[in-house]
């Protein structure tokens, strides 16, 4: 009802509205089915869903689509799947995969009724990423108070799901069409399948020897076996930490991470791009575990940009809503913050690259964003000015901690690393996109032996977003120059 509508109702949606319908849905199809177990209620509720009306309708958001009373009671066979007691969908969980995907998973077909029901089985509503699905059976006879099963086979090509650019889902119905008005009361079924597919790379870099002052080398990047193309992406790496355990503290004791924590850091390297007056430097985090979402958790980078031993600017990854709105939106933002003067505003000029399922993010920065200067500042009565990052002060050091925003816990990286944003002491910010079974040899690694004994680096780190998960995602290549 809508109050000064006269005799009219109100149109309303959300789920202040869905969690009462189907309540209600649920004692209706109880009071139709006395006798059936939960499961079974619960499946008859799901399998009779509707999609037509659902406004963009997809199956990630809508399932089987609008409950449907009428057929939830009316309906005598249920369909369950393999897995979960409660399970009424084929739930192909995420994947990583090189050549392609192929599961097979089971319809477990139950006739509470005392006839025969025979129905017509197909795919319905695909969407997503190319698939096929097949099926061991296109017609189905279940027999009165008995069971049967149907396969269902999800093949997806790698070289067609999709790289990390995006969000890639796989995603549909299995119908279940009754043969004739009397099969089933004439209800048709309908089964969900999803899947988060993550198609890979294979890169993979090797450098040759380093000898000498200033020497220099080729980087040699394959993707052997990949079955998608593959960046690598360059970067100074500054720092390797040691994965956490569950009864493992870390560092300097701080960690409180859980196994498999998606904020357990394992490198960090930093890249640049300069001119004389201006520079924009990247940050590669990676981490041990991989995160369905990168905005769970909160990426901190202490940066001192003076060489005093005090921290100057904190950059930080961390949810877009969050920070600027107080309501998380899923989307990483890449932040500064004054150390020096933390009640300052943050200021942000990019949003973090942090692919979804995965376990490498970037924190792009101005030089700028390092290099505040408040009105006055300095002047008598006036608080000192930050300092400033720029060419004729090129150098930073920097260290880092995590923290898991919806577990709890953090962790503190161990060691600090030291970089020239104008001047790298070794090569970097070279990129390649390297196709299936190819070779690039064009990238030259050189190191500056005078800039390394002031900002020396661990080695190369190299970023590929479509490696798998975890440290493939960032290849660590030790550099001793002899």
């Amino acid at each position: 009802t809508a109050m000064g509508t006269g005799n009219a109702g109100a149109a309303l949606s959300g789920t202040s509205m869905s969690s009462p319908h189907v309540a209600g849905v649920a004692a209706l199809t109880r009071q139709a089915h006395p006798t059936w177990k939960v499961e079974d209620i619960k499946a008859a509720i799901v399998n009779t869903g509707r999609r037509s009306g659902v406004l963009g309708y997809t199956t990630s958001l809508g399932g089987t689509g609008f409950v449907q009373p009428a057929s939830s009671t009316a309906t005598q066979v249920v369909a369950r799947t393999e897995g979960q007691k409660f399970g009424a969908s084929l739930n192909f969980g995420f994947a990583e995969f090189r050549d392609s995907f192929r599961r097979t998973k089971e319809i477990s077909l139950r006739n509470q009724g005392s006839s025969d029901a025979i129905f017509k089985v197909a795919q319905a509503a695909a969407s997503g990423s190319p698939h096929t699905v097949s099926l061991s059976r296109t017609s189905v006879r279940v027999p009165a108070h008995g069971e049967t099963e149907v396969s269902v086979t999800l093949n997806v090509p790698a070289a067609t799901a999709g790289g990390s650019d995006a969000f890639q889902e796989v995603a549909g119905l299995v119908e279940l069409t009754p043969a004739s008005a009397s099969d089933n009361a004439g209800v048709a079924l309908r089964v969900p399948y999803y899947l988060v597919p993550r198609a890979l790379s294979d890169v993979s870099t090797f450098i040759g020897r380093l000898r000498g002052t200033n020497p220099s080398t080729i980087a040699t990047v394959t993707n052997k076996r990949g079955g998608i193309s593959g960046d690598a992406d360059f970067y100074a790496w500054g720092i390797l930490d040691r994965k956490s355990s569950g009864d493992d503290s870390e560092s300097d004791g701080e960690n409180e991470n859980k196994d498999n924590a998606s904020n357990d850091v394992r490198a960090i390297g930093v890249q640049s791009f300069s001119n004389p007056s201006a520079a924009v430097l990247v940050f590669a985090v990676n981490t041990y575990n991989r995160w369905s979402n990168a905005s769970t958790n909160e990426f901190d980078i202490f940066v001192d940009v003076d060489g005093d031993g005090k921290d100057d600017y904190l950059i930080v990854g961390a949810d877009l809503g969050l920070v600027t709105a107080g309501s998380p939106n899923g989307v990483m933002g890449s932040f500064v913050f004054s150390a020096r003067f933390p009640e300052a505003p943050a200021s942000i000029n990019f949003l973090a690259a942090a692919p979804t399922d995965s376990s490498t993010l970037l924190l792009p920065v101005r030089s700028s964003q390092l290099c505040r200067k408040a009105p006055k500042c300095g002047e008598p009565g006036q608080p000192p000015c930050e300092p400033c990052l720029s060419a004729s002060n090129p150098r930073l050091t920097y260290h880092a901690k995590s923290f898991d925003l919806v577990n709890g816990g953090s962790k503190v990286v161990a060691g600090k690393a030291k970089y020239n944003a104008w001047s790298s002491s070794i090569s970097q910010g070279g990129f390649v996109t390297v196709a299936p079974g190819a070779t690039d040899a064009t990238t030259v690694i050189s190191v500056n032996s005078a800039e390394s004994t002031l900002t020396p680096a661990l080695g190369l780190m190299v970023v590929t977003f479509d490696n798998k998960s975890g440290a493939d995602e960032a290849q660590l290549i030790k550099v001793d120059v002899k």
